[in-house]
This record gives structure tokens, C-alpha cells and sequence, in this order.
């Protein structure tokens, strides 16, 4: 479709959702270099006359974006089926192993910018482990994150990774990404994630 300045297409309707890549990126919370690799992924709305669609990508990012994420903001006039999509995309999906492994291979690079505290929260969410800080780990740890299986371990074999001195939150993706693709090794067993949220743990380059 040709569109026409002014802010139309030539059937009349608006294009004020195409953005520069500069705008975009700001829109979107994202480095320009974040939004580029974005666009190299399979399925990323194409350029329209070297503008990005807002409202398309968007929708696109919304499927890798937790609802609660504060760059969700800024994605608007959404429709009610996209909206529902992003609510059962935030909810636990049993997948197989296999199909974890293929959904991390597509997402190196997308949480690159993220704040690392951050990304470890959504990384424990995203595979269903229970993420703690401080001294007042129960039982005593000495600082640092620790990885549960539930919000008070009471036996050692509960704890994930952290045990007594705690990880750093890049220990935490890491350690999140290993549970995730190891703790089961039959590849026709499945385990609950937030496919929402599973692109925290893509690896960073």
C-alpha cells in the first residue's frame, strides 16, 4: 500500500502510528542497537516506507512483555483480541523442552538492556522458582539472591541454586536458564513457563 504525506494513506486512513527508528526506540523503552535486533526476529512487523508501525510492533512486543512491565504503557489502541492474548501469555504454559530450547534461540539479545535486577525477578517468574534476598533467607544465607522452590525452604534439596552465599542477579538468569532446559532431560516431558517471560533468559549475544 502507497501512502500519501500528510498523514493518510491513500484510502484515508490515518498513518500517525509510523514512527522514526529514533522514536520508536524511545517510545518503546529500547537502545536504537536493542531495536534493530528486534527487527532482525522472525515476525517483526516490516517497515512501512522506513517508518516502523507503532501500533504493530506494539502488539508484537507485547507478547514478550510481562502486563505489568511499565513499557507496556505506551503500547495503546490495541484491540481486545490482542489484549486477551497478552493476558494468557502471562499465564503458566506446559512446554516441552524442545520447544523451550527453539523459543530461546529466537530471543538472544532482547533483554540485553534490561536492568539486571529486574530481569532476574521476571527470570525466577518465568520458570515458576521463588526469588529471595538478604540475610533473612530462610534458612541464613549471607547476602545475595537464592533460588527456591518455594517462598520458605525448610529442607536443603529445595533450594535451586544460591544456597548459603546467595548469586548475583546474572547468576540468577543463568541458573533460571540451566533449571529451565536441564532439570528435566526427556525431551517428551514438559514444564510449566511463562512464554510471556521466556525471553529473559535468552542469552545476551
Amino acid at each position: 500500500m502507497t501512502h500519501c504525506p500528510g498523514g493518510h494513506d491513500r484510502t484515508g486512513v490515518s498513518t500517525m502510528s509510523f514512527m522514526s527508528v529514533s522514536q520508536y526506540a524511545k517510545h518503546a523503552g529500547m537502545s536504537r542497537q536493542a531495536l534493530y535486533t528486534w527487527e532482525a526476529k522472525q515476525g517483526f512487523p516490516a517497515r512501512v516506507d522506513g517508518k516502523i508501525d507503532q501500533l504493530a510492533c506494539d502488539a508484537y512486543l507485547g507478547q514478550f512483555r510481562d502486563s505489568h512491565d511499565p513499557r507496556m504503557k505506551n503500547a495503546t489502541g490495541k484491540t481486545t483480541a490482542t489484549k486477551s492474548q497478552l493476558k494468557a501469555g502471562n499465564e503458566p504454559v506446559e512446554m516441552s523442552i524442545a520447544e523451550i530450547k527453539r523459543h530461546l534461540a529466537g530471543c538472544t539479545g532482547q533483554a540485553a538492556d534490561m536492568d539486571e535486577d529486574e530481569r532476574a525477578a521476571l527470570a525466577a517468574k518465568a520458570v515458576g522458582l521463588c526469588l529471595s534476598e538478604g540475610p533473612d533467607n530462610p534458612p541464613m544465607t549471607f547476602g545475595g539472591y537464592r533460588l527456591a522452590m518455594n517462598d520458605c525452604p525448610k529442607w536443603e534439596h529445595e533450594i535451586v541454586a544460591g544456597g548459603a552465599f546467595g548469586l548475583d542477579a546474572d547468576d540468577v538468569v543463568f541458573e533460571c536458564r540451566e533449571h529451565v532446559l536441564y532439570v528435566v532431560e526427556d525431551e517428551p516431558d514438559t514444564y510449566p513457563v511463562i512464554p510471556a517471560l521466556l525471553y529473559v533468559l535468552g542469552k545476551d549475544e
